[in-house]
């Protein structure tokens, strides 16, 4: 029982550490919070302000280091998606994102297509045109809006999606590379975490300032 104490006096420590950065009570958040304290040395969040004096070593910041790291593995993975469309009429990952949307869904208005995949609707109307020209998905009138397009898949379009699918899938396993299924799950859970919470952003907050978002998102929250 003794055992059992201890264990509980420890854990409402890293409850109380937790509540002097944090404002919720997210468990999954606070779970991802003890695995870092536990696991790691790293401060949960270094919300101090770069002096001019530090900017040489800006890299050492781990939010600069998460957002360079990110970055960096999308730019290899753009890598893999390209060999993946070799032969294909397919080309780009926007063009493949639209079909397989359209694969799953059936059918969208252009605009909603367009808004799923988080563009503006001049770029996404150029990828659209691209698709119809080569005879990957059709449009039609809206039943209730004639001034309003919707787009499906042609037979051919429903063809290289599914070729496309074995590809990406091949794409996928190269960049998840050697991670274990548990870090795969870990890694899957903060994807989850910052996407839900980018999300609430460009719901709320698309058109605002960059640095009105980091008072409302980062200072107000962490403080």
């Amino acid at each position: 029982m003794s055992y059992h104490i201890e264990l509980i006096k420890n854990l409402l420590n890293y409850i109380d550490l937790y509540e002097e950065h944090a404002a919720n009570a997210n468990i999954e958040e606070f779970s991802l919070f003890l695995k870092d304290r536990v696991f790691g040395s790293k401060k949960y969040r270094n919300t101090t302000s770069i002096e001019k004096g530090d900017q040489p070593n800006y890299r050492n910041y781990a939010e600069v280091e998460f957002s360079i790291g990110l970055t960096t593995l999308f730019r290899y993975a753009k890598i893999y998606i390209k060999k993946a469309f070799t032969g294909s009429s397919i080309k780009t990952l926007d063009e493949f994102g639209f079909l397989s949307t359209l694969f799953r869904e059936g059918n969208l208005l252009k605009s909603e297509l367009i808004q799923k995949h988080l563009l503006e609707i001049s770029s996404g109307s150029e990828i659209l045109k691209r698709l119809i020209k080569q005879g990957l998905i059709d449009e039609f009138d809206d039943k209730q809006d004639h001034r309003a397009k919707r787009v499906l898949l042609t037979e051919q379009g429903r063809k290289e999606v599914l070729v496309a699918f074995e590809q990406m899938h091949k794409v996928s396993e190269i960049i998840i590379g050697t991670l274990t299924e548990q870090e795969l799950k870990d890694t899957l859970a903060v994807f989850q975490k910052l996407t839900n919470f980018h999300r609430h952003i460009h719901e709320n907050d698309k058109n605002t300032e960059l640095d009105a978002l980091h008072t409302k998102y980062i200072e107000t929250e962490m403080s």
